[in-house]
């Protein structure tokens, strides 16, 4: 059964979507690194960045991942492939873009895609434009910070509001979908996954709101 879309939960929803993003300014970097889904705005976004120069390459990582649960592209390709034409489609060259093709979660795609990338450059790893969907900007630098606590980050997303995002999707399978993300910043420090995130009473309060209305379809864990 669906959860209804009341205008008390698309409340509650936005105070998420605000905390889980966590914009900076555009800062050039050794590379721009986008970080797999099932949203080919994030390697447009990514392409738009590398065509303003910000860093020479232009690195997709993701594998098959998410076959059965809500995350799952439907793609019988890898993610980074399917990002990878996205970014061509903009004008990104071949020469610019790197693939790593494995990855089926955020930890990974830091760990598989760093050696590809410092074989590129020919030299260690300095600083990197991490470009993914908004609500899962806070995430990624989280996970960043554990995988590449030595890399200088800069966090990108393309700027949209919550509610033309959610008019992409089906959206009650995208909201389940930011609500569990949310819940991953909660539970995956304990797991050594992500840095711990100072998250606001208000913010939590909604967070169990949407639970509560029904939205706990991508949850890892009982909520608390």
């Amino acid at each position: 059964m669906n959860a209804p879309m009341t205008p008390e939960v698309l409340c509650d929803a936005e105070i998420l979507w605000d905390f889980m993003q966590c914009r900076e300014p555009e800062a050039p970097a050794d590379v721009i690194l986008c970080l797999g889904s099932n949203d080919r705005h994030v390697p447009v976004h990514g392409a738009r960045l590398w065509r303003k120069e910000l860093a020479p390459l232009l690195v997709m990582t993701g594998g098959i991942a998410h076959l059965h649960d809500l995350a799952g592209t439907g793609w019988d390709r890898s993610e980074a492939r399917v990002f990878a034409d996205a970014a061509k489609g903009c004008g990104v060259p071949d020469s610019a873009l790197i693939l790593e093709e494995w990855a089926t979660n955020t930890g990974e795609n830091f760990r598989l895609s760093r050696p590809l990338i410092e074989a590129a450059l020919g030299r260690r790893l300095e600083s990197v434009i991490i470009v993914s969907r908004p609500h899962m900007m806070r995430r990624g630098r989280a996970t960043a910070e554990i995988e590449w606590p030595d890399v200088q980050r800069n966090s990108q997303a393309e700027a949209v509001a919550l509610a033309d995002y959610l008019g992409r999707w089906a959206p009650e399978r995208m909201l389940n979908l930011v609500v569990g993300d949310f819940q991953r910043i909660l539970e995956y420090p304990a797991r050594g996954f992500q840095t711990p995130q100072h998250v606001p009473d208000a913010v939590l309060a909604a967070f169990r709101r949407l639970v509560a209305a029904g939205f706990d379809r991508h949850l890892v864990a009982p909520a608390c």
